[in-house]
């Protein structure tokens, strides 16, 4: 009688607790807040027919100078390691500055084609706005940018479409700092692209924004790489916003941090992204 007692008593207690175990993973599994994808048709200004393009500028990211110094410095006819240039550079009064980083070298003028991408690194001595000038000397035009910059470094991404001198100045706090000079030859005509190429031209791009009311302060990763943050348009909104490879299946992640540096939030989506389409992901 007492083993017939017990042992139905034993088989509630163990199926509670594999109810409750399932419960558990659920809960692991399931996503905080909702997820929602959206997507629309969208043209990227490589997209464009050429007599539409316009030279952009990208909003600036954030760029951790620790271990992506520049081994060298151009300027003009004189190449200077980075260690003496900075030690020289102590020395002066303290301005931003602005650079064309080509690999690891950074100068003050490059020549570059019509369509070609080119990094831009700014060093701001302070918080505040800057302001980027983009004077054409083929077009007549003068372009302006104005940017929330943290002191630091940060990268911006420059699209010329234009072919002509560029000129670029940046200034902070009414302060000048350097000048660029960028010498944009035109494109080459299309019969000349290697098939490979013209297939990379093809896959085209997408743009991803993210949105998020609940989740301030986030990096965000593509395939393992930092791409952006929700400070990458100096504006602490929970929106971030990037351009891809399209025809492409990325894992896009998110990931936010306290104030010690632990992940405090950290989700990702594997998601096949199409070309000529922009997506967007609300995190509620």
């Amino acid at each position: 009688m007492r083993l017939k007692y017990y042992f139905p008593a034993l088989s509630h207690f163990a199926a509670l607790m594999a109810l409750i175990a399932l419960l558990t993973v659920a809960a692991c599994a399931s996503p905080a807040g909702n997820q929602i994808w959206s997507e629309e048709p969208w043209i990227s200004a490589t997209q464009e027919p050429q007599e539409k393009r316009v030279t952009t500028l990208s909003d600036p990211i954030y760029f951790n100078l620790s271990g992506n110094e520049p081994q060298s410095i151009r300027l003009g006819e004189r190449q200077l390691n980075y260690s003496d240039y900075v030690s020289s550079a102590a020395s002066t009064p303290f301005s931003s500055e602005l650079w064309i980083r080509m690999g690891a070298v950074w100068s003050r003028y490059e020549q570059v084609t019509a369509g070609e991408a080119v990094d831009l690194i700014v060093q701001t001595p302070q918080d505040g706005s800057g302001d980027i000038y983009l004077i054409s000397y083929a077009n007549s035009t003068i372009k302006h940018w104005n940017f929330k910059l943290l002191a630091g470094y940060h990268r911006l991404r420059l699209l010329p479409e234009e072919s002509g001198r560029l000129f670029m100045l940046l200034a902070q706090a009414n302060v000048p700092g350097n000048a660029l000079i960028l010498d944009v030859l035109p494109q080459q005509s299309e019969q000349s692209f290697s098939p490979l190429d013209v297939n990379s031209i093809l896959m085209g791009e997408a743009l991803v924004t993210i949105k998020s009311q609940r989740i301030k302060g986030y990096d965000v990763y593509v395939d393992g790489v930092f791409y952006s943050s929700d400070m990458s348009d100096g504006s602490l909104d929970g929106i971030a916003s990037l351009t891809i490879g399209g025809e492409k299946t990325h894992t896009i992640t998110i990931s936010q941090r306290d104030g010690q540096g632990s992940i405090i939030n950290k989700n990702e989506h594997m998601k096949n992204f199409k070309r000529e389409t922009a997506y967007t992901l609300l995190i509620d």
